[in-house]
């Protein structure tokens, strides 16, 4: 009796063939609902994990969208120049996303909590129609995307709700245009990258640039196709005309950080609350915001199939499915090449065009997991073809248990590669890490929520950074905002912060009472170690500032009491087990 497994196994086989380039197809409608389950079921973990507590909000949206909560009351943050940097540098279609969705209804917190699970479907959509546009191999959709899910980084960016959670939907959907040589859709996702992302426009433009240029008949030749320049050239156009209309300041907050600034100041050195310059070359260029973040890129490790792709495409008669990605695999050349490009440009400009990081790392991270999902599908196919050419009665004919062997290897490989992509997040503990902030001190934040919407609240403890979010109130320095990168307002942040330090730890209560009357500050909020010396020398914000920083602590060490610590119990007016909240009004007023 002729056994049925060879049949069996060029059924699974032919799942993985490549198809016409349409959603019509069968077999592409469904990888393309399978993608998109599995990019619903990530949307739904990411959308539980910022939503699960309702005090709760993404790190970075700290930033960059609590301030947007203007769009829905116009006497929050009034003459807040800590929100006013933040709308400055928050692109425009990011901005009148939030703005539309509060104008109908949808509050910007609530919005930035809903929308990375629309963005994660999306994104999902669009790697999956860039798949099918690379190699015609609909499988490859749905093993791109799931390692494109499966990466930290992602998850974090999108679940963010900022600007950078638009950067892989709108990369993407250029390729897409690109690939497709669609003018209208080309021009219209570099026109989204410059409202959303401005930066993601400068990678674009270096691969329309590159596209320029093709190998012909041994050697580097200019393509002179009508249809082609005009593409190009209307895309760099609309580059330019995003690049132009961001210019390369901010503004009041202008001008950017110099390096020669930066390497004056310990915030951007190691303990520095935004660490760039390292002593090591090798972590310099690898690491952090200076560099390459490849650790961004092969995170999660089944990215590195990536890297066997070019060797895949060298034997493309044991690899046959390798035909349908030749034509088009130069795409990714470009991106790393434009990406590269980019990277040591930031460097050379620093910080004109921000970071240097921000143009590899999620650039790296996106090649890696569409050729990733290329090279396992082509593998799972070769290995199932494999398993069916053993079981063939040539081979059955050298010997029948060798045969089932080889079959049996073969097919319980390809089995296992679709098992490590489908349940690899299962092995990442905490997945999905979204880098929620989560705030402990409710009572706290109700009872500024109750006072006026014009107070200002001054102190150095972490908690300070919460205020804003889950209270709506603002305050005067945190180190969540102390961002140096634009010197018109890090200049101001930086001399506030000093203030703040000094007017805390000084034992002259004049000090502390002008310092309160000087920015109108109307609560002072302590910790319970606001005067602990080991707490204080610890603390990498406050001792970046210089001298105050050490003061405070030649204040702790002697025999001096400082001034807010000695009036502070008659003018508390909340106080928990970890914080405590002075009237600071009631300070001015206090007899030392």
């Amino acid at each position: 009796m002729r056994s049925p497994a060879p049949m069996i196994l060029k059924g699974i086989q032919q799942a993985f063939a490549p198809t016409p380039r349409s959603l019509k197809h069968p077999k592409v409608r469904f990888w393309f609902c399978l993608t998109l389950a599995y990019a619903a079921m990530v949307a739904v973990l990411v959308w539980d994990s910022v939503s699960g507590e309702p005090y709760a909000i993404a790190d970075d949206a700290r930033q960059h969208v609590v301030w947007m909560l203007r769009f829905t009351d116009a006497e929050l943050f009034s003459n807040d120049w800590i929100a006013d940097y933040f709308q400055s540098v928050s692109p425009i279609g990011y901005a009148w996303l939030y703005r539309l969705f509060a104008w109908l209804g949808i509050p910007p917190l609530a919005f930035a909590q809903i929308l990375p699970s629309i963005l994660i479907v999306l994104t999902a959509i669009t790697a999956f129609l860039a798949c099918l546009e690379l190699c015609a191999l609909p499988a490859t959709g749905f093993a791109a995307v799931a390692m494109l899910n499966q990466s930290v980084e992602f998850v974090n960016a999108v679940a963010s709700g900022t600007s950078k959670a638009f950067v892989f939907l709108f990369a993407l959907l250029f390729l897409v245009g690109w690939l497709r040589r669609s003018r209208w859709l080309t021009w219209l996702s570099i026109a989204l990258q410059g409202l959303f992302s401005p930066q993601t426009v400068l990678i674009a433009s270096g691969v329309m640039v590159l596209g320029l240029a093709e190998r012909r008949e041994g050697r580097w030749q200019i393509k002179t196709e009508r249809s082609y320049w005009i593409l190009t050239a209307g895309g760099l156009i609309v580059a330019a005309t995003v690049i132009l209309s961001y210019g390369l300041t901010s503004g009041q907050f202008g001008p950017t950080m110099t390096a020669e600034q930066a390497l004056t100041m310990p915030e951007f050195f190691p303990r520095g609350r935004n660490q760039f310059f390292r002593s090591d070359l090798v972590e310099f260029l690898l690491y952090g915001r200076s560099g390459l973040r490849l650790d961004i890129a092969l995170t999660p490790v089944t990215n590195l199939l990536a890297l066997s792709l070019p060797i895949l495409c060298c034997y493309p008669h044991r690899f046959p499915l390798v035909q349908t990605v030749k034509p088009r695999i130069h795409l990714f050349t470009h991106l790393l090449i434009s990406a590269l490009g980019w990277f040591f440009l930031a460097h050379m400009l620093l910080f004109k065009l921000h970071l240097p990081s921000r143009y590899t790392g999620r650039f790296f991270l996106l090649v890696l997991a569409l050729a990733g999902g290329i090279a396992l599908i082509i593998w799972v196919d070769a290995l199932l073809r494999w398993a069916i050419a053993a079981l063939s009665p040539s081979a059955k004919a050298s010997g029948q248990f060798k045969s089932w062997l080889v079959s049996g290897l073969s097919t319980g490989l390809a089995i296992a590669l679709m098992l490590i992509l489908v349940l690899y997040p299962a092995t990442m503990s905490g997945y999905p890490s979204t880098s929620v902030a989560k705030g402990r001190e409710i009572e706290l934040y109700q009872f500024l929520a109750n006072q006026p919407k014009d107070s200002m609240v001054a102190g150095l403890s972490a908690e300070i950074s919460n205020i804003p979010s889950f209270s709506l109130r603002s305050v005067l320095v945190s180190s969540e905002v102390s961002i140096p990168y634009h010197v018109g307002y890090y200049t101001v942040l930086r001399q506030r912060t000093q203030d703040v330090i000094r007017g805390q730890y000084t034992p002259d209560a004049a000090i502390l009472k002008s310092i309160i009357a000087q920015y109108g500050i109307t609560h002072w909020l302590l910790s319970a170690t606001s005067f602990d010396v080991g707490t204080v020398n610890g603390d990498r914000w406050i001792q970046q500032y210089q001298p105050e920083g050490g003061q405070a602590i030649s204040v702790l060490t002697s025999q001096q009491v400082p001034a807010l610590q000695r009036l502070s119990s008659s003018c508390t007016v909340f106080q928990s087990d970890q914080h405590q909240l002075i009237d600071a009004q009631c300070l001015l007023s206090a007899e030392d």
